[in-house]
C-alpha cells in the first residue's frame, strides 16, 4: 500500500515537472506585448532617438548679440552731434539715428551702422496716421465715418472693442495710440496698405512699406531716415495741410516710449524700445529725432543726449 502511494507521488511529481518545463519553454519563446489603449505592439530593442534641432522663433528683431559695425555719418552731419549720438548708442548692436533741427535745415546728423530697411511694429502707426488724415483731407473719409470691428481685426486678449460694433474714427485712433491693436487693424483695413505706402512715398519715405497687420508681424519696415522725413514733412506742411498735420501730431502727443522718457518740452512721439520717432519743441528750438535699434538698448540715453546737445547749441 505504501509502495503504491509512493509510486503515485512520484508520478504526480514527474508530470507536474514536465508541465512546468513546457510552460517555461513557452514563456521564454514568446514575444512580450505592451498593451496601451486601442493599440497593441511588440516590444523591441529601443532605438536611439534622433536629435531635434530647435527652430529659431520668428521675430522682427534678432535678439542675439551681434558685433556692432563701425558707424557711418552722412555727409554734412554735424560732427559734435554725431559724436553725442555715437557715445549714447555705444557698442550695443546695429542702429540707425536721424536728428534734424527743424528751424535750421543745415543742422542735422544721420548716423548708422546699418543702412537697410528693418522690420518695425509700433512705429508704423505714424505712417498709418498720415495716410488716415490724407484721406480725411481728400474727403474719402468723412468726419462722421464709422468702422465696424470685424473678427479678423481682433487682437488676442483685447476686450476693449466689441466685434460687429461701429466706432468712430477718432475713437479708434485714440484706442490705437494707447496700444489697442484691434483698433489699429480696423483703421488699417479702412485706409488700406496701398494707401499707407503711397502716402509714405509722398513724404519721401521710399524705404518704407506696410506689409502685415498690427497682429501679424512684420507689421512693416522702415528706416530712421524715413521716419525723419515724415516728421520734417509734417512740420513744414508738406503732403498734409496745416490742420491735418496738426491732427497727426496731436494723435502722437502723450504717447510714451523709452526715447522720450524724462525729456522736457512739448513732445509728439510714437514707437517702442526698438524703433521710435519724436518731434520735440522746447524753449528756443524744435527738432526731430528718430531711431532704430537692433538690441533695443540706449534709446533713453540717446533722447537725453540729443536734448542736452540742443540745449547747449542754442
Amino acid at each position: 500500500m505504501k509502495n503504491k502511494k509512493l509510486i503515485s507521488c512520484i508520478l504526480v511529481t514527474f508530470f507536474a515537472f514536465m508541465l512546468y518545463s513546457a510552460n517555461l519553454r513557452h514563456i521564454e519563446n514568446a514575444k512580450i506585448k505592451i498593451v496601451e489603449p486601442k493599440t497593441t505592439k511588440t516590444a523591441k530593442k529601443q532605438e536611439k532617438e534622433p536629435e531635434i534641432t530647435a527652430s529659431k522663433a520668428p521675430s522682427y528683431t534678432d535678439k542675439k548679440k551681434t558685433k556692432t559695425a563701425d558707424s557711418n555719418a552722412d555727409k554734412g552731419s554735424n560732427k559734435s552731434l554725431v559724436a553725442a549720438i555715437e557715445k549714447a548708442m555705444g557698442n550695443q548692436g546695429n542702429y540707425q539715428v536721424a536728428v534734424q533741427d527743424l528751424n535750421n535745415s543745415s543742422r542735422y546728423a544721420r548716423v548708422a551702422t546699418s543702412k537697410k530697411s528693418h522690420n518695425v511694429s509700433t512705429a508704423m502707426e505714424l505712417f498709418l496716421l498720415t495716410a488716415l488724415y490724407k484721406q480725411r483731407q481728400s474727403g474719402k473719409i468723412k468726419t462722421g465715418t464709422s468702422i465696424k470691428i470685424k473678427k479678423s481685426d481682433r487682437a488676442k486678449g483685447e476686450k476693449y472693442l466689441t466685434t460687429n460694433m461701429l466706432y468712430g474714427i477718432a475713437y479708434l485712433r485714440q484706442a490705437m495710440m494707447t496700444g489697442n491693436k484691434t483698433a489699429a487693424n480696423a483703421l488699417l483695413r479702412k485706409v488700406g496698405k496701398a494707401n499707407v505706402n503711397k502716402v509714405a512715398a509722398q513724404f519721401g519715405a521710399t524705404d518704407t512699406a506696410m506689409v502685415g497687420t498690427f497682429t501679424k508681424k512684420p507689421v512693416g519696415h522702415t528706416t530712421a531716415n524715413d521716419l525723419d522725413s515724415v516728421l520734417k514733412g509734417l512740420y513744414q506742411g508738406k503732403v498734409l495741410n496745416r490742420q491735418n498735420a496738426q491732427n497727426v501730431l496731436m494723435a502722437m502727443h502723450g504717447h510714451n516710449n523709452p526715447l522720450i522718457n524724462g525729456l522736457n518740452g512739448t513732445i509728439y512721439s510714437v514707437g517702442d524700445k526698438y524703433c521710435a520717432t519724436a518731434l520735440v519743441q522746447n524753449t528756443g528750438h524744435s527738432y526731430a529725432v528718430s531711431v532704430w535699434s537692433e538690441s533695443g538698448q540706449n534709446l533713453n540715453k540717446l533722447g537725453k543726449a540729443v536734448e542736452k546737445w540742443f540745449n547747449k547749441a542754442r
